[in-house]
C-alpha cells in the first residue's frame, strides 16, 4: 500500500527544479541548456526532502553537508532527487548510538515513495523488491555493492531498523547511464524552438534515453533472485548498449529500439550503442534463422513482430553510419532472418504470423498488420542494403516482393470507409500501431497517409492517444509511433495533430505529480480507472516511450540524415503553429545546424553543413504562391525554377545546398 502524505510527521518540503544546477560554468550558456536534465558531474546529490516519518531531527541538513538524526526504529527519512536518477548510492553517518541497522529503499514513483521497500525491478512474483541494509557504528560510509545498483529511481528512503540513533551528514549517487560520455550533459545535438513545453519534452526524451543507455554489464540477472534484486547480468557486447527500461528490464528488446536508434541518434549521436544493442541480437539468431524477442539474459523468442524489428531497425542504424563493415558482418545473418519470416507469406501475399508474443499483448495468429508493415519495410529498406553489398539481384528481388506486399496489403487490410487500416483482414479494430508504421514508414501513399492521421486523432481522449488493438489503453510504445506518423503525412492538419498530441500526452507524463517530472513511461492507465500506473513494476523511464524526440528534431526542425554515411540531408521544417525553431544532428561527415523562423508571415531559415556533406531544404509555402531565394538569389520565381528547385505546392524544394547558405521567401499576391 503507497504511504499517505498525511501519515508523515514533518510536511511535504518542495524540491529544487529538476535542471537546478546543472547547467555548470564548463558549459556554454546556450538557450537550451535550461532543459537539460543530464548531469555533467558523475557525482549527484538529493536537491530535497519528500517525507520524513518518526523521530528525524533537522531532516534537511544532509542536503547541505549537515548532520540529520535519526533516531528508534522505522524513523525514516525520504530523499528526493528532483527527477531520475541511475547509479550506486554512498551514504556518510557521522556517527551512531552503537552498533545499529538502516535500510535504504528506492522508488520511482511517488506512490510508492517511504516505504521501507523499493518498488518492484526483479520480474519475479514479489510486488516490491525489499531494502538494502547496512550496519552503521559509528563514523561509517556505505556505498551500494555493484550488484545492488539501482537503475532508475526519483525517491531514496533512508530508515532505522534498530532502536538506537544514527547522525546521516552526506548522500551522493554515482551515475552510471551513458558510460562512453565523459560528460554526460554535453549533448552532441540540441533542440530549441517557440514552445517551451516542446524543448521541456524533446529533452525529457534524451534523458530517458540516456537513462537506457548502460553498460552491459550492468543489466538484470534472471531468472529473478530469491530476495532483493541483481544487476550485474551480462547482456551483450561492447561497452554501451540501448536497453528498454532504466529500472527494468535492463536488457536489449527489439521493438524498442525502433524508437531508441532514432532518438539515441537525434539527441546523442549515439549509433555505438546501437551498433551494440543489434550485434547482440543477432549473435542469439537460431539456426532456422529466428530472431530473439528478447535478447540475455531473458533470452525469449517467438515473436515474428519483434524478429521484424531488429531487420527495419538495422536500416535505421546503416542510415546513420553507413557502416559498411558492420553491414558485411551482420549480412548472413539478416538475409537469413528475411529469408525465415518470407516464409510465412501466405497465397494471398500477406505475412500470417505465427511467433504471436508482441509488446504489450500476444497476438492472434493470421494476416497482423503491423507485421506486415515491417515486413515490407523490411524488404523495402533491405533492397537498398542489398545494393550496398553489391547483390544487384537480391535488390531486385527484395524491391519487388516489397512491391508486391503492398499491393497485397491495400487490397486485404485497406478499410475505405474508415480510412484506415485494419487489425487484421476481417477485424473491426484499426490498430494504432501497425496504422501508425504504415505512415511513418511509407507504406501508406500520400492521400491513405492523410486519412490515416485524421482517423487516428478519433482515438484521442483528453490525456492520451489510444490503442484500439489493446483494449483503448494509452498508446505509449504505438503512441511514440504515431507522433512521427502524423508529421510524415504532412500537410497542416497533420502537423498541427502532431504538436497537439505531444503537448497533451508527453506533457501529461512530464508533468504529472506521481510521475518522475524528467522521463517517459512504459505504460499507463486512463484517469477514469484510478490509478495512474496500478502496479510499482511499470517503468517510468523506457526507451519506447522517447518519440517525440526524433519527430521535434525530423520533421519540427526537419534535419534528418537521407543518405548512408552522412553525405546527404534534409530540412524540411513541418512548423505546425510555431515561430521558430533551431537544432542540430551530427552525421559522419560533421554537424549540421539548421534554424528558422516565421516572422510577420515571412519565412526565413539558415543552414550550415560541413564539406563533402549536400542538402535539400523544403520551404513551406502555407498555401500560397511564394518566391524563394537563397542567399539573396531566386531560385523560384513562384511558378517555376530560377535554379535547381522544384514545388509541390506544400514546399519549394531547393537542392544542392553546401557549406552556410540563408534561406528567404516571399509571399505573392493571389494564391
Amino acid at each position: 500500500m503507497a504511504l499517505s502524505l498525511a501519515a508523515v510527521t514533518v510536511p511535504l518540503v518542495v524540491s529544487a527544479p529538476a535542471t537546478a544546477g546543472l547547467a555548470d560554468d564548463r558549459r556554454p550558456a546556450k538557450p537550451w541548456d535550461a532543459y537539460n536534465l543530464s548531469p555533467s558531474s558523475r557525482t549527484i546529490h538529493p536537491t530535497g526532502v519528500f517525507a520524513v516519518q518518526g523521530e528525524v531531527s533537522d531532516p534537511q541538513a544532509v542536503l547541505k553537508g549537515g548532520r540529520t538524526a535519526l533516531s528508534g526504529a522505522g524513523a525514516s527519512l525520504t530523499l528526493d532527487f528532483g527527477k531520475e536518477v541511475s547509479g550506486l548510492t554512498t551514504l556518510s553517518f557521522a556517527g551512531s548510538d552503537g552498533a545499529q541497522r538502516v535500510g535504504l529503499a528506492f522508488s520511482e514513483s511517488s506512490v510508492y515513495a517511504g516505504q521501507p521497500t523499493s518498488d518492484a525491478s526483479t520480474g519475479g512474483p514479489r510486488s516490491r523488491d525489499g531494502a538494502l541494509s547496512t550496519e552503521v557504528d559509528g563514523r561509517t560510509t556505505y556505498t551500494t555493492p555493484a550488484k545492488y545498483l539501482r537503475g532508475g529511481f526519483r525517491y531514496l528512503t533512508i530508515f532505522l531498523e534498530s532502536a538506537g540513533r544514527v547522525e546521516l551528514d552526506g548522500v551522493s549517487l554515482h551515475f552510471t547511464p551513458a558510460p562512453k560520455m565523459k560528460d554526460p550533459a554535453r549533448y552532441a545535438n540540441h533542440f530549441y524552438s517557440s514552445d517551451e513545453l516542446l524543448n521541456r519534452i524533446w529533452y525529457a526524451g534524451a534523458y530517458t534515453i540516456q537513462l537506457n543507455t548502460i553498460s552491459p554489464k550492468t543489466g538484470r540477472i534472471w531468472e529473478p533472485p530469491a530476495q532483493l534484486w541483481d544487476n550485474t547480468g551480462d547482456i551483450g557486447v561492447g561497452d554501451t548498449i540501448l536497453v528498454d527500461g532504466a529500472k527494468r528490464d535492463r536488457t536489449v528488446w527489439p521493438g524498442d529500439l525502433g524508437i531508441e536508434i532514432p532518438a539515441a541518434y537525434a539527441a546523442f549521436n549515439d549509433t555505438e550503442s546501437a551498433r551494440n544493442a543489434l550485434t547482440t541480437v543477432y549473435q542469439h539468431q537460431r539456426d532456422t534463422g529466428e530472431l530473439p524477442y528478447a535478447g540475455p539474459m531473458l533470452n525469449k523468442y517467438g515473436s515474428d513482430t519483434y524478429h521484424l524489428w531488429t531487420l527495419a531497425a538495422s536500416w535505421d542504424y546503416y542510415t546513420y553510419t553507413g557502416d559498411a563493415a558492420w553491414l558485411a558482418g551482420i549480412w548472413d545473418r539478416y538475409k537469413h532472418g528475411v529469408d525465415f519470416i518470407s516464409g510465412k507469406v501466405n497465397d494471398r501475399g500477406l505475412l500470417s504470423i505465427t511467433g504471436t508474443s508482441d509488446s504489450v499483448r500476444i497476438l492472434a495468429k493470421g494476416e497482423n498488420l503491423i507485421a506486415n508493415v515491417l515486413l515490407w519495410r523490411v524488404l523495402e529498406t533491405g533492397s537498398r542494403l542489398a545494393a550496398a553489398q553489391g547483390d544487384k539481384a537480391l535488390a531486385s528481388s527484395y524491391a519487388a516482393r516489397a512491391a508486391a506486399l503492398r499491393t497485397a496489403v491495400d487490397t486485404h487490410l485497406w478499410d475505405e470507409a474508415a480510412g484506415a487500416y485494419k487489425f487484421y483482414p476481417d477485424s473491426t479494430i484499426h490498430a494504432q500501431d501497425g496504422n501508425s508504421l504504415a505512415v511513418w514508414y511509407g507504406l501508406a501513399d500520400r492521400d491513405k497517409a492523410r486519412r490515416i492521421s485524421r482517423n487516428l486523432t478519433g482515438n484521442w481522449n483528453s490525456v492520451a492517444t489510444t490503442a484500439p488493438e489493446n483494449k483503448g489503453n494509452p498508446g505509449v510504445f504505438s503512441g511514440s509511433m504515431e507522433v512521427n506518423a502524423h508529421f510524415a503525412a504532412g500537410g497542416q492538419a497533420a502537423d498541427k495533430a502532431g504538436v497537439d498530441i505531444i503537448r497533451r500526452q508527453w506533457g501529461y507524463m512530464l508533468d504529472h505529480p506521481q510521475g518522475t517530472r524528467s522521463t517517459f513511461w512504459e505504460s499507463f492507465r486512463n484517469p477514469e480507472d484510478g490509478c495512474v500506473f496500478c502496479s510499482s513494476y511499470v517503468s517510468l523511464a523506457h526507451a519506447w516511450a522517447a518519440g517525440p524526440t526524433p519527430a521535434l528534431t525530423f520533421y519540427v526542425l526537419g534535419l534528418k540524415p537521407t543518405g548512408t554515411g552522412g553525405r546527404t540531408f534534409e530540412f524540411v521544417p513541418h512548423t505546425a503553429d510555431l515561430s521558430f525553431a533551431r537544432g542540430r544532428i551530427t552525421t559522419p561527415r560533421g554537424p549540421v545546424d539548421g534554424s528558422w523562423k516565421i516572422k510577420n508571415g515571412t519565412y526565413s531559415a539558415r543552414l550550415t553543413a560541413p564539406p563533402g556533406v549536400e542538402g535539400r531544404a523544403g520551404v513551406p509555402t502555407f498555401g500560397a504562391r511564394i518566391k524563394v531565394f537563397v542567399d539573396g538569389r531566386m531560385v523560384w520565381d513562384g511558378t517555376r525554377a530560377r535554379g535547381r528547385a522544384s514545388s509541390d505546392g506544400e514546399y519549394v524544394y531547393v537542392d544542392g545546398l553546401r557549406g552556410g547558405v540563408s534561406i528567404t521567401s516571399e509571399r505573392l499576391g493571389g494564391s
